[in-house]
């Protein structure tokens, strides 16, 4: 068989099996080069070429046995005898078996059914490219545009010039680091300390320190001052363009500057293409920002205008040409449909979405045929097939995809939406998929994790409570004990060990295996890594005790002391742990124990309707969680100092989604006129959005506001008062998910729908105090604050 070669969109030839196969043990074709034979369909890894004919190719026969040959007249007699006996059969098969069958179309060889789907084999070589590999190139396309772009052009003074080069380079750091890599710390506060240095002038740094603001109007102040100095300066378009499109998604329509900044960066983005910002062997990363990054916004908006603009820019372009095409129709198409169920779409709307989707199938497989080593149009076609064709088509373009880039993160999630049962798949199928990813044992990448991510899908699909997992299954918890352990041991992810084994200990805590959490937290010197306990929906922060307590000298008592507290029965529970008061166990058993008494108390006090103290007994409180800030006791008051990110503190004390909050709080100090104070619920984390933040705040920028909303986000709805410059008092209620507040006696909310929704079980659902606060040392007082839980 012959063989067409294909090389970063070049056609290199026609060879031999033998001649491909010596070419690449011989260096002289690399392992990202395609091939195609006669009969084959897909254009596919050579590595994987040579390893399917290598198992294709026939035994070698044995030797002949030793004696006399056989004599030419008995040979021929038998050839004979077998040829007579080959044409009878064949004639014989065709009279009982009718005509032949159709030949099967390549989708058809690949699966049917979604099981199959989901089950079959993920194919890969040791060439195969990975996360690695993109990252590399991502990092030499952001260094040219950063990097380079301010020690080439930069205005650089010599007071600022070390730190600002730095600062980029670990902003670089931490976008494209390996899997397993040791991530930089986070550069926020190097970000204010440069962007308030007055020797600081370059627009290329400031738009990097606007990109790395914790504070949203510090964000949008450093866009602006960047804007404003990028003319007369010798940089490229795309730094200026990455700032106008940021600052156009961050404040474009709050500002009423929307139509305005989009018509500069629609100036600015064919300079990108005509100044060498942007290369040819720049397209998938182009691509990438344009379908699924930070541009992804602008082109949904002008998809007409900059696809007008990419084909302009010459041939070069080809690729990315057809699949910003491709995405164009696929958005008009779905848009077409709507996102209704089947029987909402108009006949119209039917029709509209089979024509966009065929001309978006058409051009995507022009942009594979191209490239069939880019990732991202393979990708986009399971998004097609999803809608016009059935399962088993959207497996041979995820094979596709991953014959590219084995962990190509948007062609697991498509595979997962399709075996959704609303689709394509079932619930078996999904679990199955999840197995089929951890059975390539890749943990060198974040293929196996892919079951993690397939269990969350079945309990989406099972609609389970906040706060509940299916991780115990039989069917589930081998797995993941394999998941983890094979992480575990990987050498490249050493770095990232501890992370995975507090995952482990997590999933092992809600699956109940309480010993192998044990393991986990004994591996790893009892001190799990904070950033992996986020976003589990629980406070985790008694959790390394509650493990010790569960698998102690007394864990039997324990456990029947938890089943009472998780039923309800808050009296029996307090018995239950009064009676252990006393009895032997080792020091984290002890220290539960007294943690545990004290929290059912006042849950008990709550479940009662009692108004309860919500502030800490002291400056450090064991039954309250310190995320920022520092917190000390002042008489009857309690004095929070603030830092970069503002102050949070709550209660371990789960209060339930159902509640009441009074109370009142002082302006102690500020190194500006603002200041701010308010609540955080739900299950609070500053990098998360599982919570809601209730904020009453002064402000340059907005004035006199009391806002609640997702965290300290802008998803959130706002009113304008009168605050006192010294105190302040309010009064918030959630009650059956609305919101009603007052402050300084005036009603400022009334029954208001939140604006987004957090999903957080009343086991879990833990309320306390906390706000942004744009003053590094302000202090504020927080005075007379009580909870009462609601029924």
């Amino acid at each position: 068989m012959k063989y067409r070669i294909h090389l970063q969109g070049k056609e290199l030839g026609v060879f031999s099996l033998d001649e491909l196969r010596r070419r690449r043990e011989s260096g002289e074709l690399p392992g990202s080069a395609y091939a195609q034979g006669d009969g084959m369909s897909d254009w596919q890894p050579v590595d994987v070429v040579l390893q399917q004919r290598a198992r294709a190719a026939p035994p070698p026969l044995p030797p002949a046995a030793p004696g006399r040959g056989m004599g030419w007249g008995a040979l021929w007699l038998i050839v004979g005898a077998c040829a007579l006996m080959f044409v009878v059969g064949v004639a014989l098969y065709r009279y009982f078996a009718g005509p032949p069958a159709a030949q099967p179309t390549p989708a058809d060889q690949a699966v049917s059914g979604d099981m199959a789907a989901a089950s079959k084999p993920v194919t890969w070589t040791a060439s195969t490219p990975t996360e690695r590999e993109a990252n590399k190139r991502y990092r030499e396309f952001t260094s040219r545009q950063w990097v380079e772009g301010y020690e080439k052009r930069g205005q650089r003074n010599a007071a600022t010039d070390a730190a600002a080069a730095q600062f980029i380079r670990t902003f670089i750091a931490r976008s494209y680091s390996d899997p397993g890599a040791v991530i930089p710390a986070p550069i926020n506060a190097e970000s204010d300390r440069l962007a308030s240095d007055p020797n600081l002038t370059d627009p290329l740094v400031l738009t990097v320190a606007a990109a790395n603001s914790v504070n949203y109007f510090d964000g949008i102040k450093r866009y602006e001052r960047a804007l404003a100095a990028y003319p007369g300066t010798a940089h490229l378009a795309y730094p200026r363009f990455y700032a106008t499109v940021r600052l156009m998604s961050w404040a474009g329509s709050r500002y009423g500057r929307t139509g305005a900044l989009n018509a500069s960066a629609l100036e600015l983005l064919p300079a990108c293409f005509a100044d060498g910002s942007f290369r040819p062997g720049d397209q998938q990363e182009i691509a990438e920002i344009f379908v699924n990054g930070w541009a992804s916004g602008f082109f949904a908006s002008n998809d007409v205008r900059i696809c007008d603009i990419v084909r302009h820019a010459g041939p070069a372009y080809s690729w990315l040409a057809l699949v910003m095409d491709g995405e164009r129709f696929i958005t008009e198409a779905w848009k077409a449909r709507g996102d209704g169920y089947a029987n909402t779409v108009t006949d119209g709307g039917w029709q509209a979405f089979s024509k966009d989707l065929a001309e978006a199938r058409e051009i995507l497989t022009r942009a594979w045929k191209l490239q069939p080593g880019f990732p991202l149009a393979p990708c986009m076609m399971m998004r097609v097939s999803l809608g016009d064709s059935d399962i088993g088509e959207m497996r041979v373009w995820f094979d596709r995809a991953l014959a590219a880039r084995i962990d190509y993160p948007g062609a697991w999630s498509e595979m997962r939406w399709g075996l959704r049962p609303r689709w394509h798949g079932s619930e078996a199928s999904i679990l199955a998929f999840g197995k089929t990813a951890l059975s390539t044992r890749r943990f060198d990448t974040d293929v196996p994790r892919m079951f993690f991510d397939s269990v969350t899908d079945l309990e989406s699909e099972l609609r389970l409570p906040p706060g509940e997992h299916i991780y115990g299954r039989p069917d589930i918890w081998p797995e993941f004990q394999g998941m983890y352990q094979g992480y575990i041991a990987e050498p490249v992810q050493a770095p990232e060990r501890k992370g995975w084994r507090t995952s482990y200990l997590m999933v092992s805590y809600f699956a109940g295996r309480y010993d192998v959490a044990r393991e986990q937290l004994e591996a790893i010197d009892w001190k799990p890594s904070p950033e992996s306990l986020t976003s589990w929906g629980v406070d985790p922060s008694s959790l390394p005790l509650e493990v010790a307590a569960r698998t102690g000298p007394l864990a039997k008592q324990v456990s029947a002391a938890e089943s009472s507290r998780a039923a309800g029965d808050l009296a029996a529970a307090l018995k239950q742990y009064s009676d252990l008061v006393t009895a032997a166990a080792d020091e984290r058993t002890n220290a539960f124990i007294q943690r545990r008494l004290s929290q059912l108390y006042v849950s008990k006090r709550l479940r009662d309707g009692e108004w309860v103290d919500l502030m800490p007994a002291q400056g450090v409180d064991p039954d309250w969680e310190y995320s920022f800030g520092k917190a000390d006791r002042v008489g009857e008051g309690l004095d929070v100092e603030s830092g970069r990110r503002g102050h949070m503190l709550f209660s371990k004390v789960p209060v339930s989604s159902n509640f009441e909050v009074r109370g009142r709080f002082e302006n102690i100090r500020s190194t500006n006129a603002n200041f701010q104070a308010g609540l955080v619920m739900g299950s609070p984390d500053f990098n998360g959005y599982n919570w809601y933040g209730f904020r009453l705040k002064r402000h340059d920028e907005e004035g006199d506001v009391v806002c609640f909303g997702r965290g300290w986000t802008t998803r959130e709805v706002k009113k304008h008062v009168a605050l006192d410059d010294k105190v302040n008092s309010f009064d918030f209620t959630l009650q059956k998910g609305l919101v009603t507040a007052s402050v300084n006696g005036v009603e400022v909310f009334h029954r208001v729908e939140p604006p987004a929704t957090i999903q957080v079980p009343d086991s879990s659902y833990v309320v306390g105090l906390g706000a942004y606060s744009d003053s590094d040392d302000s202090v504020v007082r927080y005075r007379d604050v009580q909870i009462r839980q609601l029924h």
